[in-house]
């Protein structure tokens, strides 16, 4: 229970045929097959079948003139979001692992929540990268910029880089960021309050964070890194720049690798009231 009070919050035919050596060869046995009998599966399609499920989609298919490259279009010539994901990072634990002092990572309530805003013009339109190109960032925490055409599933992650989030926030999520050694009780809490507050939410631990501020909340254009949770805050914050990306929409991302949990919507996937147990709370 979370208190507003507390002080704290690709036509080929693809055959499998088991054969018995002993009574034919297997080239004959190939040859006897009959199409129409066929049972098995066809790659990518079988020969009456008009339309393939499974297109190999070129990029002049995928060209954007806003994007560059079409939104949402799973590619395995661009992004399907299962090949070539080392270029946004390596898997490994250091991602999500704390390696560090936790005491260097404790909470302190000398510490100030630290709140910082981008300047993004309204015609800027966000470039989307295929996987064949690396996507850098001038800051650590990132509120805008070059992304993946395919965004991230949304709820809580072992770990997912900033390249997925970033066209999460471009859609209006919130998406929580914490040190991997942050004290475990304030990042709980922060969890409770972000899955709480909205669906469009994106949970994944950042080992960019500092000592001094392990916790942050991001939207499109704005961060804010805490040291402690102070609900009145972060669910401030979350009301406040919730749903205010260039493309709003609802709708779940493709990515969903290291994904912990799927997130539940709260109230409705719209998030038409946005940290809605709130909404008569004194802040």
């Amino acid at each position: 229970m979370i208190s507003v009070s507390d002080t704290r919050f690709v036509t080929f035919l693809f055959i499998s045929v088991v054969i018995p050596f002993s009574t034919s060869s297997w080239l004959d046995e190939l040859k006897r097959t009959d199409d129409n009998k066929w049972q098995g599966k066809w790659f990518p399609m079988p020969p009456n079948q008009k339309n393939d499920t499974n297109p190999i989609v070129s990029l002049e298919e995928l060209h954007d003139d806003k994007h560059g490259i079409k939104m949402g279009v799973s590619s395995a010539n661009c992004d399907n979001a299962q090949v070539n994901l080392e270029v946004d990072w390596l898997d490994d634990a250091t991602n999500y692992t704390c390696y560090e002092n936790k005491q260097s990572f404790l909470p302190n309530e000398n510490v100030r929540a630290l709140f910082s805003q981008d300047y993004i013009p309204k015609e800027y339109s966000a470039p989307h990268k295929c996987m064949t190109e690396s996507i850098n960032y001038s800051h650590y925490i990132p509120t805008f910029g070059a992304h993946r055409p395919l965004w991230a599933k949304y709820g809580e992650y072992e770990f997912v880089p900033k390249q997925r989030w970033l066209h999460n926030l471009e859609h209006g999520a919130i998406v929580m960021l914490y040190h991997p050694c942050a004290n475990y009780q304030e990042v709980n809490y922060l969890k409770d309050i972000v899955t709480t507050c909205l669906y469009r939410h994106v949970i994944t631990p950042y080992n960019l964070l500092t000592q001094e501020r392990p916790l942050a909340l991001v939207s499109w254009g704005r961060r804010l890194e805490m040291s402690m949770v102070d609900p009145k805050i972060v669910i401030n914050f979350i009301k406040t720049f919730a749903k205010h990306g260039p493309e709003r929409t609802h709708k779940d991302g493709q990515y969903g690798y290291k994904l912990l949990k799927a997130s539940e919507p709260p109230l409705d996937v719209s998030d038409s009231i946005v940290c809605a147990r709130f909404q008569d709370a004194e802040m």
